[in-house]
């Protein structure tokens, strides 16, 4: 049974990790469509979260924005139903969850290369305890576990020698490589530097470097450096690292899941009710299920309305007819704006390091072709940085009541940095997300005001 949110209704779905859909729960939609009889249907995709309760209170949250802003601003006559969908995605434990940790505001902390050498310290991420590391395995598939728990346990031990480094790296390097290539425009014929033979761990000492400055203290704060620090930071590296394989495989997922779950699933309603306008909202990688939803719908099917990217976590390529480094390709999803009558927006910020900092640094190519850190960053930059590339419309943020002009507008990126700023290394502001003025632009987009 529905949820009622201020007198909206809040209905689920889930999918499996190939995409395949609770028989139950499309039927249990299907019933919730025809009892509430809408005209709208607002569809949200949690990003990375470890528990579906975890997903229902960002849901509650965010669309608990609407009722009042629909009582205030809203068409005469809609009735809208919001769609929460549900997906097994893993988050590590010291992730943030979307607007409910207590989080500080960093100003330039975390903005890229703006915030780097602020004197703000913060304490490194724990290693992931037993149940985490647990969590962690399941998100990577049945071949590549051993790897994964043999590098974890290291991670959780952390020895003083250069050997179990060594080791640490050669097992990022079998299990990049065997998700690399599931870019979505910004991959190249070369490998990405995290799948690459690396003997002296020179990964490592890359993202221990990127924590640092962001303000995390990767060593013991006491002294001259000495043997041990240079482990623990070699370590803290290590971890990082870690992190961004368990990324790479929830992106991959998140893909899946929209093409062969949620898209399909968006088909058949449409078919059965025509005149229903949906609007797309995506989180961190459920702006990827979101965007990816457009390459499983089906093209003879009715077009859903808007789709919203919430500092979303793939590549700011993916929509790009032609590639900045590479004029003969294009990016994945280019041409699937086509199935979406309105704008496709990405809201991104420069507060947010995971996808403006450290999502780039784990997808660093050779010494070659990393010699600008803002060179790196655009190639393999996150749609949540600095949104939709190259040049798209730009549109300023507005507060709740001010009109946007969507008129015409294909891709467009709103910088929500004014908002979105708040949350520590090293994700920083990725999920200040729950805001009236976001929910604002989902509004306009849809026209729902």
């Amino acid at each position: 049974m529905a949820k009622d949110i201020g007198g909206l209704p809040l209905i689920e779905i889930r999918f499996d990790d190939n995409g395949d859909i609770d028989p139950d729960g499309e039927r249990d939609l299907v019933a919730e469509l025809d009892a509430h009889d809408p005209t709208d249907l607002l569809v949200f995709s949690h990003g990375w979260n470890n528990t579906p309760s975890i997903a229902t209170r960002l849901y509650e949250a965010f669309f608990g924005q609407f009722p009042p802003m629909l009582a205030a601003h809203g068409v005469p006559g809609r009735r809208v139903a919001l769609l929460g969908v549900f997906w097994p995605s893993s988050r590590w434990s010291d992730e943030p969850i979307p607007d409910f940790a207590p989080a500080a505001d960093l100003g330039g902390v975390g903005g890229g290369a703006a915030g780097f050498g602020r004197p703000v310290e913060f304490e490194p991420p724990p290693p992931p305890d037993a149940d985490m590391r647990a969590l962690i395995r399941t998100g990577f598939p049945v071949d590549q576990r051993a790897a994964v728990d043999e590098l974890l346990t290291l991670i959780d031990k952390r020895p003083d020698d250069l050997e179990s480094v060594r080791r640490a790296r050669e097992l990022v390097q079998t299990i990049a490589a065997a998700t690399a290539g599931d870019g979505d425009g910004e991959q190249s014929e070369q490998q990405p530097f995290m799948a690459q033979p690396d003997p002296d761990a020179e990964l490592f000492t890359r993202f221990a470097t990127q924590l640092e400055e962001l303000g995390i203290n990767t060593g013991d704060g006491g002294g001259a450096a000495g043997f041990g620090d240079r482990f623990r930071r070699l370590w803290h590296g290590a971890q990082e690292a870690a992190r961004q394989l368990t990324y790479w495989q929830m992106k991959r997922r998140a893909g899946v899941v929209g093409e062969r779950g949620l898209g399909p699933l968006l088909g058949r309603l449409l078919a059965q009710r025509p005149a229903l306008n949906v609007d797309l909202i995506g989180h961190s990688f459920g702006a990827r299920v979101v965007a990816y939803a457009l390459a499983g719908l089906d093209p003879a099917a009715p077009q859903v309305r808007s789709v919203t990217l919430l500092q979303g976590a793939f590549s700011h390529f993916a929509f790009a007819a032609t590639l900045p480094f590479d004029a003969g390709r294009h990016g994945a999803l280019h041409g699937r704006s086509g199935r979406v009558a309105g704008p496709v927006t990405a809201c991104y910020s420069v507060h947010d390091s995971a996808v403006g900092v450290l999502y780039p640094a784990a997808s660093f190519l050779g010494r070659e072709d990393a010699a600008g850190l803002a060179d790196v960053t655009y190639r393999w930059g996150g749609i949540g940085h600095d949104g939709h590339q190259p040049g798209v419309t730009e549109l300023a943020l507005q507060d709740v009541g001010a009109r946007y002009d969507f008129t015409d507008v294909d891709l467009a990126n709103i910088d929500a940095a004014r908002v979105v700023k708040k949350g520590s290394p090293p994700s920083g502001a990725h999920s200040d997300i729950v805001h009236p003025e976001l929910a604002w632009v989902v509004a306009c987009a849809g026209g729902l005001v």
